[in-house]
């Protein structure tokens, strides 16, 4: 109830108080009352009477007690046994005297106990004294009583009023009482009832609330459970509508920015949602940057058609990735402030897990077309792609390389594609190549393929993959070899003639034929030299071509290299000093021993010192020397040449390359250091050179030191 409407009138409750005020009193009017009967002279009549009225009421009293009678029945039995009682004090008229006001007392008594349930029963005492004064009168005149009865007559008379009147007063204050309590009760029903009224308006918004945190939850959980960009418009827009209700949101709208314009998609009235209508809110949503509410369309921009008079918006910025706001989610009604500030908090809500599932349905549709990029990149690509995790299994692959992975149809090149990874993660390279045949047998046709492999580090991984791109180089491997087969042929075809030029020349100079002149000999000695010349070059033509075939194997063993490098500088000292040159060997003589073929290595020693001295001008030096660095050992050739430019450098050691101020003192084919960095590579090392121009240079090699034997000639 509220306090404004509060009763400030004070009730007395009278009823209670005289009820109480009489139960207090009862046990001493019981006690004088009984004493007054007990004192008083009756007949056996009334004597029988008064006994029989307090059996009976005790009777009704143990009978209600045991739940034998009904309260109703036990107050009607009561209100008959004092009539009972009654009538027969009214038969005694004339005859009980004094004695009639202790009955009468037991009987008001009696009267006021069941007041509260039976007011009725008040009505019997209330009768009883002017009835029995008329029967006393009836049997005996007033005039003929005594002065003491004429005075207990009209005291009779007028405790009868007076309890008539107290009855009668005691029910006007009842009745007043009630009136009271039922108008209290009206006007606390009323409360109650407007009460009732703000909380079934309280438990409707609730649940309307409720309602929209539900059709809320349920649309995030749709929109967020597709990766389709159209589906997952299309679910914002719906789930919005279900969130709000069709009776207060007539259209929605998600409008996307797509660099030139807006893109609309929408639900609802089409009126309501004009292009133009869509582009101003969203505009001015995107500016903003914080939820738009409007109440009224017209009066809120003077952009906006009259035709949107009346019409309530609600639009919230849509933000997709870390970006500023890309659209806005706008929602419109026909009823004035139809939204307010919860359903704005709503919207946005749903328009911030909106923008998520806008971003993830795009990266989704981007990683789609990435896919299909890729995988039409590496179906049409001419070279096959396998990619290899650590346990060597392939992963990702192209139909090419899929059909040469198969294990039942090409196990050959499986074996080869992981052993190439294998290699490469055990010795830590990050690129390597190797040739892959996909029959091992020389006498078996079948196609080669250059493969080239790469680390590939994956995020979040520490394990990187292994990617391989096979190269046909089939038809490139058939051509080489026709060459080979073509150079070896002419080779030996030229190789004949001059053995046989060679013999007769020599036969010639011994003298063998006649008698020579000194121009003669001349001559025929320029004829042999160049006879040497020319077979020199057609071996390093033959020995190249066996390299490049692979049928040059190599004979590793332990030895000391000090020893070889010794030998070799000595042999080649007396070519120095004919140059006017000074070859120094600054070898360490305590180095380790290393696993290699000497004769091979004594070729490469020879080839870059007869280089060093054909480059040295005279009066300069050459010196050969030794560093050892962790696993490898570095032999290192010097001289104080023209030495070699840095184009040069580059392309020194292809095959059939010639510097064009590198070896000024011999022709040459351009194949002796391709022929050295073959061998130095079959040994698993490494060759290079440094130069500066007019100083000299100095070639290197690095040789692996090993501990046990191992197989060298595999990589040639």
């Amino acid at each position: 109830m509220l306090a404004g409407n509060r009763s400030s009138v004070r009730v007395w409750p009278w009823a209670t108080i005289w009820r109480r005020l009489l139960y207090s009193l009862a046990p001493a009017a019981s006690l004088v009352i009984a004493w007054w009967i007990a004192a008083s002279v009756f007949s056996v009549f009334i004597w029988a009477e008064a006994v029989a009225f307090c059996l009976c009421h005790l009777a009704l009293i143990a009978l209600r007690r045991l739940g034998l009678l009904r309260l109703q029945v036990t107050v009607g039995l009561g209100l008959l046994v004092d009539l009972v009682m009654s009538s027969a004090m009214i038969a005694q008229a004339g005859q009980l005297g004094m004695g009639f006001f202790p009955l009468y007392g037991l009987i008001t008594l009696r009267a006021l106990s069941v007041y509260r349930l039976t007011p009725a029963a008040t009505i019997i005492p209330f009768i009883l004294g002017p009835v029995y004064l008329f029967a006393q009168a009836a049997n005996v005149p007033l005039s003929q009583l005594p002065p003491d009865a004429r005075l207990a007559s009209l005291l009779l008379l007028l405790g009868s009023l007076g309890f008539g009147v107290a009855a009668i007063w005691a029910s006007t204050a009842t009745v007043r009482a009630n009136y009271q309590l039922q108008h209290n009760l009206r006007h606390a029903q009323g409360a109650a009832d407007l009460r009732v009224n703000q909380l079934e308006r309280s438990a409707n918004d609730l649940r309307a609330r409720m309602r929209e945190q539900h059709a809320l939850e349920e649309g995030l959980r749709v929109i967020t459970s597709s990766l389709s960009l159209d589906e997952v418009l299309r679910q914002i827009v719906d789930s919005t509508m279900q969130m709000l209700g069709h009776t207060r949101a007539h259209g929605v709208a998600l409008s996307l920015w797509n660099g030139s314009r807006f893109e609309h998609r929408s639900s609802g009235s089409e009126a309501r949602l004009a292009p133009n209508l869509l582009d101003a809110l969203a505009k001015r949503a995107i500016v903003q940057q914080v939820p738009l509410i409007i109440n009224d369309l017209s009066n809120s921009d003077d952009t906006l058609d009259v035709q949107f008079a009346r019409t309530t918006a609600l639009s919230v910025p849509l933000f997709v990735g870390d970006a500023s706001a890309r659209g806005a989610l706008t929602v419109v009604g026909h009823e004035h402030s139809a939204f307010d500030s919860v359903d704005a908090r709503h919207l946005s809500a749903l328009a911030i897990q909106a923008g998520i599932a806008i971003q993830n349905a795009e990266l989704h549709s981007q990683m789609l077309q990435q896919r299909q990029l890729l995988e039409a990149v590496m179906r049409d690509i001419t070279e096959g792609m396998v990619v290899l995790n650590g346990q060597f299994e392939t992963v990702l692959t192209n139909p090419l390389g899929r059909r040469l992975m198969d294990v039942q149809a090409n196990s050959i090149v499986r074996t080869q594609v992981v052993a190439l990874a294998e290699t490469m993660r055990s010795e830590g390279k990050h690129i390597m190549a190797r040739e892959i045949r996909t029959n091992l047998a020389d006498d078996e046709a079948g196609g080669t393929y250059q493969a080239w492999a790469s680390l590939v580090r994956q995020h979040g991984s520490d394990e990187p993959l292994v990617a391989i791109v096979l190269h046909d180089i089939s038809d490139q491997k058939a051509d080489e070899k026709g060459k080979q087969e073509f150079i070896s042929m002419v080779a030996h075809e030229l190789r004949n003639p001059l053995h046989s030029m060679n013999g007769f020349v020599k036969i010639v100079l011994a003298g063998k034929v006649g008698g020579l002149t000194d121009m003669q000999q001349e001559f025929l000695g320029i004829v042999d030299s160049q006879i040497a010349l020319l077979n020199g070059r057609i071996s390093e033509l033959l020995e190249y071509n066996r390299y490049q075939a692979g049928r040059m194997s190599l004979n590793p063993q332990y030895g000391d290299i000090p020893i070889l490098v010794a030998g070799t500088v000595t042999r080649l000292r007396l070519l120095a000093e004919n140059s006017g040159l000074t070859l120094i060997n600054s070898v360490a003589v305590n180095l380790p021993e290393c696993y290699f073929d000497g004769e091979r290595i004594g070729q490469v020693l020879t080839n870059l010192i007869e280089n060093a001295i054909k480059a040295t001008p005279p009066g300069g030096q050459i010196s050969v020397a030794s560093e050892l660095h962790e696993d490898e050992l570095w032999l290192r050739v010097y001289d104080t040449g023209i030495g070699i430019s840095e184009e040069d450098r580059a392309k020194i050691f292809q095959a059939f390359y010639r510097a064009h101020d590198r070896s000024s003192k011999g022709n040459h084919l351009g194949l002796g250091l391709a022929i050295c960095a073959q061998i130095v590579e079959g040994h698993r090392g490494r060759i290079w050179v440094e130069s500066e121009v007019g100083k000299g240079s100095c070639f290197s090699i690095a040789l692996p030191v090993v501990s046990q034997e191992r197989s060298i000639g595999e990589f040639l």
